[in-house]
């Protein structure tokens, strides 16, 4: 039984018509926004080409465009999860934010090539302190064989959750290529079956190849670039900023199909004030990983050690440690221990901003600070070079990779209905309204 604020009633049939309605409406809607994310995107590919044709050395231009990759794994190849973990949990105040979610499997295809590219920028590996030893292959065939299947499984979750949807659009009549994306679906008891037994097997190897990316990823082209970094808590730091950064813009995404998009009676305060809960507990799991990366490096004080601090922490990019921490811990903490943030919508979407600029400054400190360093094995450096600014090419990858993302979130949402039909009606179905005291309760059903 949960407190609920209730909205207008509607019914299956209703919310069908009325999602399929509006999918001619994005596509009518955002072609101003979409040109001119396109025109960024192509920017930034164009400013990644060239830094290719430049040559690999020197090793520190790269870093920015490795924190944009570090970034977009981060903040939306990861949220995916949200709407796999709520599936599991039978956790029905998600259903609203799932596609939202899923949608950003999308960003696969911006990630995966952006990816393979930086790996062959990595200097020699040969003898270079990482998880590898000197694996055969090791680190390009097997991050590459990594963020593949990590890519495709995201996406292969996204149609395959999608599926009824398409069919949905096709019996409704609306013009595209419905027919062929549902794939003969009629919702019999067996494709059913299929159905919530591929999503269960997607969404588990999703979340197995998750820690994997992100150990990867923060270990191959951040952690061993820098002489001395060693460190068996960072991968897991990554990771749940990763996480945080994730809800983050699942939230962001919601607030804005809600706003923009028209879908209050979808969308309501349910999806936000559980996920701001979850909110806090990831920002104070990032307050716990921070503070357990740092105090070994502190306490130990050997001269690589010293290094390592003055290089991310203490250094030229002291101001992004700290910008990072508050945006990351210390404002999301302060603002949702608050009953009247936390239990509202305008609230938790705030906070989701400031968490997804602190992941993104974090990365720039954490990805620009390694390549900075990047160089032959066994080199030693006593003090840290200065601060790397961006050039004209670091901006149009920082702007045009997350601009790529969103363009094809947009694109997307011009076949798939922004909020799962099938999971919404299921949620209705569960549903009732019963009065407690003043007021109204929604008390749902938990199917076995």
């Amino acid at each position: 039984m949960a407190r609920h604020h209730p909205t207008a009633p509607i019914t299956a049939e209703e919310a069908t018509h009325d999602l399929l309605r509006r999918l001619g409406q994005v596509r009518a809607g955002t072609g101003g926004v979409v040109l001119v994310l396109a025109v960024l995107a192509v920017a930034g590919l164009v400013a990644l080409v060239a830094l290719i044709a430049s040559g690999p050395e020197p090793r520190a231009k790269w870093g920015y465009a490795a924190a944009t990759l570090g970034f977009l794994v981060s903040a939306a190849q990861g949220a995916p999860i949200v709407a796999f973990a709520t599936r599991l949990a039978k956790g029905f105040w998600g259903i609203p934010l799932r596609r939202a979610a899923e949608l950003f499997a999308v960003s696969g295809i911006v990630t995966t090539p952006l990816y393979i590219v930086l790996l062959f920028q990595l200097p020699d590996w040969r003898g270079r302190p990482s998880v590898w030893f000197d694996w055969p292959g090791a680190p390009l065939l097997w991050d590459s064989i990594a963020i593949v299947m990590f890519s495709l499984a995201g996406l292969a979750l996204l149609y395959l959750s999608s599926r009824p949807d398409f069919a949905a659009a096709r019996d409704a009549g609306i013009r595209g290529p419905f027919q062929r994306l549902a794939l003969g679906w009629i919702g019999t008891v067996r494709q059913w079956q299929v159905l919530s037994g591929g999503i269960v097997v997607l969404g588990g190897l999703y979340l197995m190849f998750y820690p994997y990316m992100h150990m990867f990823l923060a270990v191959d082209l951040g952690m061993s670039l820098v002489p001395g970094w060693k460190s068996a808590v960072f991968a897991p730091y990554h990771g749940v900023s990763g996480l945080q950064a994730s809800l983050a813009s699942t939230l962001l995404a919601a607030a804005a199909l809600r706003h923009f998009g028209g879908l209050q009676r979808y969308i309501g305060l349910a999806p936000f004030w559980g996920a701001a809960k979850i909110l806090l507990a990831l920002s104070l799991l990032f307050f716990y990983f921070t503070w357990s990366e740092f105090m070994p490096t502190w306490y130990g004080r050997t001269p690589e050690e010293i290094f390592v601090l003055e290089l991310l922490f203490f250094g030229p990019y002291l101001w992004l440690f700290i910008l990072s921490f508050s945006l990351n811990f210390i404002l999301p903490f302060l603002l949702l221990i608050w009953n009247p943030i936390r239990v509202s919508i305008k609230g938790p979407t705030f906070v989701a901003a400031l968490v997804l600029i602190g992941n993104f400054i974090d990365r720039l400190r954490i990805y620009v600070a390694s390549w900075s360093v990047a160089g032959p094995v066994g080199q030693h450096l006593e003090h840290a070079p200065p601060t790397h600014y961006p050039g004209l090419p670091d901006l149009l990858i920082l702007v045009g990779g997350p601009a790529a993302v969103v363009l094809l979130y947009l694109l997307a949402l011009r076949f798939i209905p922004p909020i799962s039909l099938w999971e919404f009606k299921n949620g209705l179905l569960l549903t009732r309204e019963r009065p407690y005291v003043k007021t109204e309760v929604a008390v749902v059903a938990k199917p076995r």
